[in-house]
């Protein structure tokens, strides 16, 4: 079984495969002039199995959160879906993205802003069988 994380660095966090993008750390960081909280890391299950959307995991910011899954229609493509929320009025707005382990492009949600805003969104159906889940505030 793999396991993934979310990992946070620079105000991003991710979901991947642990190890990935290396250790998270505690502190806050500087991201676009602004101080930026990150978290530690935290498991989350593996890609679904072809045909099968997995669970919906909450990964957050300082200022957002997000409720996502991956979706696999097939053996050979993934999608995510779920609502992005921005919970701090400092200006920025909320917004996942998802790159892949196959597709070499990087899909976008909406932003969800002002404080409070909540964004439903399916990105398109992509090739791979893993999607890396990003949540930043823009």
């Amino acid at each position: 079984m793999r396991l993934k994380a979310v990992l946070a660095s620079a105000g991003i966090v991710a979901v991947g495969v642990l190890g990935v993008a290396g250790p998270a750390s505690a502190a806050p960081l500087e991201a676009n002039n602004k101080q930026v909280e990150v978290s530690a890391p935290l498991a989350v299950p593996p890609p679904p199995a072809p045909g099968q959307c997995g669970p919906y995991f909450t990964i957050t910011t300082s200022g957002a959160t997000a409720t996502v899954r991956e979706c696999r229609p097939n053996s050979t493509t993934i999608y995510v879906n779920g609502d992005v929320t921005d919970t701090d009025s400092d200006g920025q707005c909320a917004q996942v993205y998802a790159s892949y382990n196959v597709y070499t492009g990087t899909d976008y949600s909406p932003t969800a802003c002002p404080k409070g805003t909540k964004k439903s969104f399916t990105l398109p159906t992509r090739n791979g069988t893993d999607a890396y889940i990003y949540l930043w505030e823009v």
